[in-house]
């Protein structure tokens, strides 16, 4: 979906600018807007949490989707996160995803209307139940206790 996230995003106005993180070393996008910039697969947790924590909004573009990590990721920085409808089955009980139409138009709205209520947004986002290290181990410490 990056393609048609690209396409979409080139007719979005300027003021809005899109960071993709994760594409292949040889990876070469031609006729890039001055508003799209593409960075290399990022390994180093520190500097990827830090993309995170740049951006006001992550994008899932995919057209596919079982359990995007990458979203629940978002969701732990506090970061609204925006799907297309192909895959509005991810959000499950989640708060802080919206859904978007295919289209640059209803993307520029969703974008929006993120961006004008982003502080109660991000209030509701701390209402999630995120899975997390510390969780996974007590869960985990549970399970070897009971055997």
């Amino acid at each position: 979906g990056i393609f048609s996230l690209i396409s979409l995003f080139k007719k979005i106005p300027y003021d809005k600018n899109l960071l993709i993180v994760g594409a292949e070393k040889n990876f070469k996008l031609n006729n890039l807007s001055k508003n799209i910039s593409v960075k290399n697969i990022e390994q180093n947790e520190d500097k990827l949490i830090n993309y995170y924590d740049q951006s006001s909004i992550f994008i899932l573009p995919s057209f596919t989707e079982g359990h995007p990590m990458t979203l629940l990721e978002a969701l732990s920085r506090n970061k609204p996160v925006i799907i297309f409808d192909e895959i509005e089955h991810v959000i499950g009980n989640k708060k802080g995803i919206y859904i978007s139409k295919r289209n640059s138009e209803d993307l520029n709205k969703t974008i929006n209307f993120i961006l004008e209520n982003y502080q109660s947004i991000q209030e509701q986002i701390k209402e999630n139940n995120l899975p997390t290290k510390d969780k996974f181990l007590e869960k985990m410490s549970t399970v070897i206790d009971s055997n």
